[in-house]
């Protein structure tokens, strides 16, 4: 009987790539340091809310125009629990007041002058910097570069700083001036390589969208995002092991030993399905330069505090899925997200559920901040930006080193891993959101793709 492969990481990745592999008929052995499956992908009651449910505490949705996941759900049996987010608008909140974002729009770009013209987010002097750039010719791009780089020349400062980064560096928690427009924005690196016209390449973007569209552009589960974590573990069986870390790696002479808490698991391949700084402690001593570069990665920090409230005590009527702050502003909070308007299954006719979002890789305030500190701090934002009158009820999920930050070159220093990897330690696969993408969809066709290696 041939040595089974040792996924290390019991992330959403790890959990991809081990399913599939039982899917091909595999042995399999998966290690999870933590007491729980799922890494970023949880959800627990909101103690003392009175919600018959749990609240998701990271991820609540997913693309659905990218079919890893929704075909993933309909391979565990979850099919018919894909729902789809309210269609209602999302704001940003800026100088005052919210203001709803000029479409149509792709990652944060508007490309039609009469929107932003429109809009109350955007001033005078603002549009007409837009509107004298978004079609003005621009050379094709060539291999990779920030974001801030690309769409700043494209669609003026003003633009970037009120709409691309608010979104783009908030789903990173960093900075859209310093991300890699390749792996952090993709749709948009492919309107830049088009050059030309960015608004016509953006049109051709949506318009091939909507003529290929079968169904939402998001989904999530009902009842939360952690019923895809339930069911990957029930596939996986006792084959899951968690409170078990691997320790080391060690080569054999048919393929790879795996220490874990005191143990030694032979493995025909190893998948690594960990942290940055986790698998270059675990590949450094067979491929150094490889793990230098991973350990090199920077991630950033976020904390998400949810708060429930009766919504008779909020002003706003929270028509809308939320809003998102740019840093100009100054707030704490970079997202709110009105969680009981923009899903049913959270919304029990009584209570509003937001779920409000804070840390940037350039603002770090809240680290230095107590739990009390951070939930008064968000809680007096609300009754600036939605009207909130009484004391919710809190709860308070930090997620410390858990965005990685995407330079410029990086899907190229990726495949830098890869190659020392095969040439120096094959048998070793390195994935995860460290490598090609944040993301449920993204974390789950690397997994997959590792699995049929």
């Amino acid at each position: 009987m041939s040595s089974p492969v040792v996924v290390v990481g019991g992330g959403i990745t790890g959990l991809a790539a081990a399913y599939d592999l039982v899917q091909q008929g595999r042995a399999v052995v998966l290690l999870e340091s933590d007491s729980r499956l799922g890494g970023k992908i949880d959800a627990g009651p909101v103690d003392g809310a009175g919600l018959p449910f749990d609240v998701d505490m990271a991820a609540d949705g997913f693309l659905a125009r990218q079919p890893e996941v929704v075909g993933l759900c309909h391979e565990l049996g979850l099919g018919d629990q894909l729902v789809a987010p309210s269609g209602a608008r999302a704001y940003i909140w800026f100088d005052g007041a919210l203001r709803t974002i000029p479409a149509p729009s792709v990652l944060g770009v508007p490309f039609e002058v009469a929107s932003i013209e429109a809009s109350d987010l955007i001033s005078s002097a603002g549009a007409a910097d837009f509107a004298a750039r978004i079609d003005k010719a621009a050379d094709p791009l060539v291999g990779d570069a920030t974001v801030g780089a690309v769409l700043r020349p494209r669609v003026g400062d003003e633009v970037f700083e009120r709409l691309v980064d608010p979104l783009l560096g908030g789903i990173n928690a960093g900075e859209a001036d310093r991300l890699s427009i390749e792996l952090g924005a993709a749709q948009l690196a492919d309107a830049a390589r088009a050059g030309g016209s960015l608004r016509a390449a953006l049109r051709a973007q949506v318009d091939a969208a909507l003529a290929a569209a079968a169904g939402p552009v998001f989904n999530g589960l009902e009842g939360g995002n952690h019923k895809l974590i339930d069911a990957l573990a029930a596939a996986l069986g006792d084959r899951a092991r968690t409170g078990t870390a691997a320790e080391r790696l060690e080569r054999t002479a048919v393929g790879w030993r795996v220490w874990a808490g005191g143990q030694a698991i032979d493995a025909s391949r190893v998948i690594l399905a960990t942290p940055g700084w986790v698998t270059a402690g675990l590949i450094a001593p067979y491929a150094p330069e490889a793990a230098a570069v991973l350990a090199g990665i920077s991630y950033g920090d976020a904390i998400l505090v949810t708060f429930v409230i009766e919504k008779t005590q909020i002003a706003n009527p929270l028509q809308g899925s939320g809003f998102l702050v740019p840093r100009s502003q100054g707030l704490l909070m970079t997202a709110c997200s009105w969680s009981s308007s923009k899903w049913a299954h959270y919304d029990d006719g009584t209570h509003a559920i937001l779920r409000v979002s804070a840390g940037r890789s350039d603002d770090r305030r809240w680290l230095d901040m107590t739990e009390a500190g951070v939930v008064a701090t968000l809680r007096q934002e609300l009754v600036t930006t939605i009207g909130l009158d009484g004391e919710p009820v809190a709860r308070v999920t930090p997620w410390r080193q858990s965005l990685p930050q995407y330079r410029p070159g990086h899907l190229d220093r990726c495949a830098d891993i890869d190659a020392q990897l095969a040439g120096d330690a094959p048998g070793l696969t390195v994935t995860g959101a460290q490598m090609r993408g944040l993301g449920l969809p993204a974390c789950v066709r690397q997994g997959r793709a590792a699995a049929q290696t």
